[in-house]
């Protein structure tokens, strides 16, 4: 694996979510998070950051159901955006809005604050540090925690600045899921799929292209074994990898030979992991 670039490839595309109420949805994730709509009809929206780039997809489910609680699924989608500024006003926009923050970590490669959507979505907003500054473990992965954010320190950095929405630059940087099993989640996101392993123990996995310190977070932190939710539950729909032409092709030979039902469609694979969760696989641009 070699060493991380600094450069944020678009290695997660976009996240769709199920939603109970439209207009509800995007008054939060445009007034709040500071998206943009780039299109819209009565039941679904696509927002962005640049107005150009979709982020984020938005479909009303009429005959929604709430989530259970312990099934596999969206732990979190996280937007990393380009600067500690960027941050910082972010957090500062929330805390003078009222909004409420359920946590606020500083994971020594990166900075990060958590909060929920209207359909308790999980969302972190977070900044990258310096990759010259995150430390390496034995296996060649990534040194990572859970520590008390600097909240005083982060937000001097927004006195220079006003929040405008989500910058230019603004990616979704993983995506972090409950899922069953993690050594089934190895098979397929490793084996399969090609990805890295950056961290690992009993309860959680992490993997990512290009050295990143992570693309796609796994855990069973709720339960090993969990059931899938039922296909109208609100939360995640699928997400999308963007791989280049050799990784796509190599992740099309191992699903095949490893046997795990997929779809093709002019380039673009549509398959469950081993814990329901679906994702479409893009080449890259």
């Amino acid at each position: 694996m070699d060493a991380y670039t600094g450069v944020l490839e678009p290695r997660v595309g976009y996240v769709q979510l199920q939603v109970s109420n439209l207009e509800h949805s995007l008054k939060f994730y445009q007034e709040m998070i500071g998206f943009k709509v780039l299109e819209r009809d009565e039941k679904t929206a696509k927002l962005t950051a640049d107005g150009v780039v979709p982020q984020l997809l938005l479909k009303e489910e009429e005959s929604f159901v709430k989530r259970p609680s312990r099934t596999t699924g969206l732990f979190h989608f996280a937007i990393v955006v380009p600067t500690r500024q960027d941050l910082a006003l972010s957090l500062l926009h929330l805390v003078e809005d009222g909004y409420p923050i359920q946590g606020a970590s500083d994971h020594q490669y990166s900075e990060a604050i958590y909060l929920a959507d209207p359909d308790n979505n999980g969302i972190e907003i977070y900044v990258d540090r310096d990759s010259n500054k995150w430390i390496r473990n034995e296996n060649g992965g990534y040194v990572g925690g859970t520590a008390l954010l600097d909240v005083d320190n982060l937000l001097s950095e927004a006195k220079q600045g006003k929040w405008n929405g989500l910058p230019n630059g603004t990616r979704i940087g993983h995506m972090h899921l409950q899922v069953s099993d993690i050594e089934e989640s190895e098979k397929f996101y490793v084996e399969a799929l090609g990805l890295d392993i950056v961290a690992k123990d009993t309860h959680m996995l992490f993997v990512s292209k290009d050295a990143y310190h992570h693309h796609i977070g796994m855990n069973i932190w709720a339960g090993k074994g969990l059931p899938a939710p039922p296909e109208n539950a609100l939360g995640l729909k699928y997400f999308t990898l963007h791989f280049t032409e050799e990784e796509y092709k190599s992740a099309k030979l191992n699903l095949e030979q490893l046997g795990y039902n997929y779809r093709e469609d002019n380039y673009q694979i549509s398959v469950k992991d081993p814990s329901g969760n679906n994702i479409k696989i893009l080449l890259k641009d």
